[in-house]
């Protein structure tokens, strides 16, 4: 199959663009500016453009058979909005059969007057009000977070997995790789067009993620619990005051509606499409832990 992914430069994008790849489809993506920025694997067809050009999406989207949309850090409902009427109606115009909406993080109900949250569910709205096919796929917390490049160094010289989450408290936590799986499973199942589908499910304490990253170090390490207010100080000098705030409150409504993740149905979709999700070994054994 021809597919269509949005950010195929970025951790989440270019993972599932990875497990479609190696399951033989045909990928392609929009980029700004094809000679800076992230590299993108040369297997993937690479358009001249953004979310913002609906002439490019329109390239990009020709002839494809599935589209995934994952919508970008931006924090910005407006933008948001206007960046996914371009993406609807360019798919909607190229006749693409099935879109993945992979909303990147847990998918409200309705509005929770958290901008992070909000963004998701008046992009879901702009779906479920359009002419298009879409299963929607909703994550939770990515383990790949830990061992992000400016977390391994961290965990190897203090010898603490710091994270703003209880250490003894289960989630639901989901790899980067499991994500592409089940994307790559989802573009093969148009019939389950108009779901919602929660994935990932493996529930995980902090503690448990620690001593599995211990035992691929050879070195004892201790989850430490990061206030959230902390996590967001840090944040911000690289990823600006919004952005901070923002990506906080995800973990604040985590902290206040911890129920409402671990009780969704994930055995059902597991099921449906036939993932069985790494376990926090597994994960663990797969990163190249080292500086």
């Amino acid at each position: 199959m021809k597919v269509f992914v949005t950010g195929a430069t970025g951790f989440q994008g270019g993972n599932i663009a990875a497990t479609l790849i190696n399951e033989s489809h045909q990928v392609t993506t929009l980029k700004r500016d094809v000679n800076n920025g992230a590299p993108t694997a040369k297997e993937i067809n690479v358009i001249p453009g953004g979310l913002e050009n609906k002439e490019a999406l329109a390239k990009a989207l020709k002839d494809t058979q599935a589209a995934v949309y994952s919508f970008p850090l931006i924090f910005d409902i407006e933008l948001a909005k206007t960046y996914t009427k371009n993406f609807i109606e360019a798919a909607e115009q190229e006749n693409v059969p099935l879109i993945i909406f992979n909303t990147t993080f847990h998918l409200a109900k309705e509005e929770t007057g958290l901008l992070a949250l909000d963004i998701k569910v008046a992009i879901k709205n702009l779906f479920d009000s359009s002419k298009l096919n879409v299963i929607t796929l909703a994550p939770d917390i990515y383990l790949d977070n830990i061992a992000a490049p400016w977390s391994v160094p961290i965990i190897l010289e203090h010898k603490i997995v710091p994270y703003p989450l209880a250490a003894d408290q289960k989630n639901p936590w989901i790899s980067h790789s499991d994500l592409g799986k089940y994307v790559a499973k989802a573009i093969l199942k148009p019939e389950l067009a108009g779901q919602t589908l929660p994935i990932g499910g493996n529930l995980i304490s902090g503690n448990e993620i620690a001593t599995a990253i211990a035992s691929q170090i050879n070195t004892e390490l201790n989850f430490v619990s990061v206030p959230v207010d902390k996590f967001e100080e840090q944040l911000a000098p690289g990823f600006g005051a919004l952005a901070a705030k923002e990506i906080s409150n995800l973990y604040r409504f985590i902290e206040n509606n911890h129920s409402t993740f671990t009780n969704k149905d994930f055995e059902k979709t597991n099921k449906l499409l036939g993932v069985t999700p790494q376990s926090v070994n597994e994960w663990a054994a797969s990163i190249h832990w080292s500086l």
